[in-house]
Formats: structure tokens, C-alpha cells, sequence
């Protein structure tokens, strides 16, 4: 097994650089295997641009987003897919292959690209797995080009991993549009509708058995970046996610509502007396005025803040979203 592990680009500091998501990149080689005994998503139709709601069977975080539902969604090119099946608002993507693909069909008009899942494990260490078997390319005028891709969501750890199996790709500059090899990354908070990163954004670059990872903070431009030819078959791309901090007191100690906000941040907690401050994603603080555990967050500008509460005895974070 061949593994490299990335470290991480950490931009926000002190006390904040724990407070954002963080993710370790690993890339291995290890074994396909085709899902057996899985849930057909399309039945045998033929499918471009589908939409399929996929139930994990158990929550899934990333970035501010708790969820118990997947899309493959309709509004992009068939292998995005986001906790949400609507193109607005705040929401997760996450992108195992970003080029436009399809189904293939015999000649009966029958799909011979089936996509399904399947959830394995006992509870509280289950894993979805989405499968998308000979799945072509629309722009592929052969016709002959194929991938087999795999997304695995993990219970609990939520670690996030793309497997790529068996492949052949003799028309690259179609299939990939025109580009190298296909587009592979994470965004684990986008405002969609104004196109505009939150919170961390990865895409993957270069060698596809050991690519580079540009790392995209809030607000950055995250276009850029593709892979350099086909993907080996036995590919694993995993993010790994790390502790979004360590406190001196447990983060149990308060909890905050509503999330995402627009108006008020109330602040639940047992604690009598502390001091609460709000930091912006680039580590700067903001004016914030709290009463009666009630913060009035109207003037500040869409996106992730971080709030901080100290006590004599430790200090805790909290990361929230704020939008219109």
C-alpha cells in the first residue's frame, strides 16, 4: 500500500486554529470491489444529470451541515452531490468527479450504468457507500470511455473517502472537457447563490496516485487545479477530519441556536458568568453586544464567525453562520 499524507494548511490562528474545519488528505491503493447486494438508484433507466435522494441511516457532519439525506443532484453533472437537493442557499459539496457524465445503455435502451448504495456496519460505525458502475462521459464522441467511482461517508468519524476502480480512458480531452484528467474536490460550506466559499475548500492537482491539494479558505476563489490523467484503478482519496478544538471546559458547558442565524445568536448554557467574544474567519474580532444570552448579529456580513466564550476556569468555541 502505497499512502502520502498532506498537512493540512491551517490560516486562522491562536486559539482559532482549531475552531475552523481542518482535514487531513490521504491517498492510497487499495482493492475495488463492485457493492453487492446494494439498492438500485436507477432501476435500469438510462440517467444524464440524475437526481437520487440517498438515506445514510445515520447523521453525517461536515462544516456546520448535520444531515441523514445525500443528493446526487440534478442541477450539476451527475457526480456532485450535497445535502441538499435545491441549487440555494448554504450547503456542502462534495465532488468524486466534476465532469458532465452519463449513463451507458445497451441496445435494448437498457442502462448498463447502474447506480446504487448501501449502508454496512453496526451502530455507530456504519458507512454509506454510493456507487456509480461504467459510468461515461458526455462529451466523449467514442462513446468508449468509462470510470467506476465509489463515495464513502463514514458514521461518526466522518471521514469522507472517493474510491476509484476500473477505467479506460483513450479520449481524454473530451471526456475531461478539455482538461488532463478529471476535477476531484470538497466544499464544506458554499453560498450558492452567491457562489462564495464559507468555510474550507479542497481540490485536488497533479499526480493522481499522490496529488497535491490546493486549500481554499473563506471567501477565496476556488476555481483552479486538475489531475494529470486517469485515476489508477484501487485509488482512495480520503479527507480526514481533525478536532475542531480542545477546551478546558467541555463544549457540553453551552450551545448555541438558531445555526445558520440571521438576526440573534442565543446562547444556552448553565454557566453564570463569562464573557463572549465573535471572530470573523480571517481571526478578527467583531462588536457583538450580549443580552440576557441573546447576541444581535444583524450587522454583520453573511459567513462563518466563531464565538468565544471564556470563563475563569477555560474557554470554549463554537463556529456559527450567519445569513440573510
Amino acid at each position: 500500500m502505497i499512502k502520502k499524507l498532506l498537512t493540512p494548511i491551517f490560516l486562522l490562528f491562536g486559539i482559532f486554529i482549531n475552531a475552523q474545519s481542518v482535514y487531513n488528505f490521504e491517498a492510497e491503493n487499495s482493492a475495488y470491489q463492485n457493492l453487492i447486494g446494494s439498492t438500485s438508484l436507477n432501476n435500469g433507466e438510462v440517467w444524464d444529470d440524475p437526481e437520487y435522494a440517498i438515506p445514510l441511516g445515520f447523521n453525517f457532519t461536515i462544516s456546520t451541515h448535520t444531515f441523514n439525506t445525500i443528493f446526487i443532484v440534478e442541477w450539476s453533472a451527475g457526480g456532485v452531490l450535497s445535502s441538499k437537493v435545491q441549487d440555494n442557499g448554504i450547503l456542502p459539496l462534495f465532488v468524486p468527479i466534476g465532469q458532465d457524465i452519463v449513463s451507458k445503455y445497451n441496445s435494448s435502451g437498457i442502462s448498463t450504468s447502474p447506480l446504487s448504495y448501501k449502508t454496512e456496519g453496526s451502530a455507530g460505525n456504519r458507512i454509506l457507500k454510493i456507487e456509480w458502475q461504467n459510468l461515461g462521459f458526455i462529451d466523449d464522441s467514442t462513446q468508449n470511455d468509462f470510470m467506476n467511482i465509489q463515495m464513502w461517508l463514514y458514521e461518526s468519524s466522518n471521514i469522507i473517502e472517493y474510491r476509484y476502480g476500473p477505467n479506460s480512458i483513450n479520449n481524454p480531452s473530451e471526456s475531461f472537457e478539455g482538461g488532463t484528467g478529471p476535477d476531484v474536490g470538497l466544499l464544506t460550506s458554499l453560498d450558492i447563490d452567491n457562489d462564495e466559499l464559507l468555510d474550507v475548500g479542497f481540490v485536488l492537482t497533479g499526480n493522481t496516485a499522490n496529488p497535491t491539494v490546493l486549500v481554499f479558505q473563506a471567501g477565496d476563489d476556488y476555481d483552479g487545479g486538475e489531475l494529470q490523467g486517469a485515476i489508477p484503478d484501487g485509488t482512495v482519496y480520503r479527507f480526514r477530519p481533525q478536532p475542531l478544538s480542545v477546551e478546558d471546559f467541555s463544549q457540553n458547558d453551552f450551545q448555541i441556536y438558531p445555526n445558520p442565524a440571521s438576526e440573534y445568536l442565543h446562547i444556552k448554557t448553565q454557566l453564570s458568568n463569562y464573557n463572549c467574544s465573535i471572530y470573523n474567519s480571517l481571526g478578527q474580532k467583531v462588536n457583538a453586544t450580549l443580552s440576557e444570552n441573546k447576541i444581535d448579529i444583524s450587522n454583520l456580513s453573511n459567513g462563518i464567525y466563531f464565538l468565544k466564550i471564556e470563563t475563569e476556569t477555560g474557554a470554549g468555541t463554537k463556529k456559527f453562520i450567519k445569513q440573510s
